[in-house]
């Protein structure tokens, strides 16, 4: 394997520590160890260690001793994240969501083949669904607001990002790739998401991508309770009150 050492100053140095967080990043929330990290990001071992030494240090890279893996600290990414100023007007639109529904809401953004949980807002209702906390990352389309995104997308897009997470989806209430294409069809019908027993048993989301102003889905918005709670009648309600407070934004 072929490899600059990393006490050599410039460009090269600094193209490798980004190599790591990409390839940290691409792995998601499962890690990866130290040789596979190597091999995929064709680095040798000894400079992995001295680049995971600075990315521990510096707080963009986690490990998770029980698994002995390094994963990429999302929640640092999310912090920067919700400085973005259409991020902070979508949060008080979400905590009067979840104030009239009464259920949990969700701001989620994708991040390449993954959907990336930004901001929670939780409802009054007894029972809350908690589906996923802030920094969660997931394959697109196992939850509500990422089937939005991914069904936003154009046809051969959304069929890579589908093939990309293939072996990946089975955990998420026996998904597959057949069923995934099923419901970007059936949203795109629709026109809004509707997720089951995946992300989470016993749990269903409704969704709704949220497009920036050259009108290209920038996030998306869901909301999650109990399946008992969203029949269909309550789900179209549900979309109604999303795209009433959203159209606030314009």
């Amino acid at each position: 394997m072929q490899d600059t050492d990393i006490t050599l100053p410039g460009p090269k140095t600094f193209r490798r520590g980004l190599q790591i967080l990409e390839v940290l990043r691409t792995a998601g929330s499962d890690g990866l160890r130290i040789p596979d990290i190597a091999a995929r990001a064709g680095i040798q071992r000894c400079s992995v260690y001295r680049f995971l030494d600075v990315l521990l240090e510096m707080g963009y890279v986690r490990e998770l001793p029980e698994q002995r893996v390094f994963v990429v600290a999302t929640d640092l990414f999310c912090e920067v994240a919700s400085v973005n100023p259409r991020i902070e007007r979508l949060k008080p639109i979400m905590q009067r969501i979840s104030a009239e529904c009464g259920d949990s809401t969700f701001l989620i953004h994708r991040d390449a083949g993954d959907s990336l949980c930004i901001h929670r807002e939780v409802g009054t209702y007894p029972v809350q669904v908690r589906a996923v906390s802030v920094g969660h990352r997931q394959p697109l389309g196992v939850g509500a607001a990422g089937l939005a995104l991914l069904a936003s997308l154009p046809d051969g897009d959304a069929m890579t990002i589908i093939g990309s997470n293939a072996g990946q989806l089975p955990r998420f209430g026996g998904m597959s790739p057949e069923r995934l294409q099923c419901l970007v069809r059936s949203t795109r019908e629709r026109g809004w998401s509707v997720v089951a027993n995946a992300a989470v048993p016993g749990v269903l989301g409704v969704g709704l991508p949220v497009p920036n102003r050259a009108g290209r889905p920038e996030f998306a918005i869901s909301l999650s309770c109990v399946t008992e709670r969203m029949p269909p009648a309550r789900q179209r309600m549900v979309i109604a009150t999303i795209r009433r407070h959203l159209r606030t934004l314009e």
